[in-house]
Formats: structure tokens, sequence, C-alpha cells
């Protein structure tokens, strides 16, 4: 319905942080792969300690939009962090091992 009302941008949501970076590997790239022509981002919580190995993941299975906050200050033990989340992107984004989107 999102889609179809125009949204330019969905986005999946861990938001009780307990989602393992496989399942979310797996969970991106079924979604993305019925909605090829729009751009996805990904929410995470940290309260297993996984928002930005989860945030990461999600790049990684084709998210061009990643969401977080300055050191991961949120809600219950927090958001993904972008100060981990930026470096790792800007060093490993465009090799071999994790080809990114060009809009990230």
């Amino acid at each position: 319905a999102a889609v179809e009302g125009g949204a330019d941008v969905l986005v999946m949501c861990d938001t009780n942080g307990g989602t393992m970076p496989w399942e979310i590997e797996k969970i991106t790239k079924e979604t993305l792969s019925k909605f090829e022509s729009t751009t996805f981002g990904i929410h995470c919580h940290n309260d297993c300690g996984l928002a930005v190995a989860n945030s990461l993941t999600s790049v990684q299975a084709g998210v061009g939009l990643v969401q977080g906050t300055i050191n991961g200050i949120g809600e219950r033990t927090g958001n993904a962090d972008l100060c981990s989340i930026v470096p790792s992107l800007a060093l490993h984004c465009g090799t071999e091992r994790m080809p990114c989107k060009d809009n990230l």
C-alpha cells in the first residue's frame, strides 16, 4: 500500500533489537526481491548488542538508507551507532565483500 501510495523509501525496523544478523540478511533479501524498484532502509535497536552489525548486514544485502544515532544513544539499550557505521561504510563499501548502493 505504501509503494502504491507513492512512498519513496520503506524502512524495515528491528524495534526490539533481537534479530540476529543472519535473520536480517534473509529478511532483507526476501523483502527487497519483492519491491525491486523501491529504496529500502533499516532502523535497528541495540538490545542484543547487534544494531551496528545488523545495519551493516542490511547494507550488504541491499538497503540504501541506514538510520541511527550519534553514539547509539536511544531508548532502552540504544540504537545503531552512526559513529561506528559511517566509518565502516566509508572503508568497506564498494569492495568485493560489501557492494553498496550508489545512493547510500
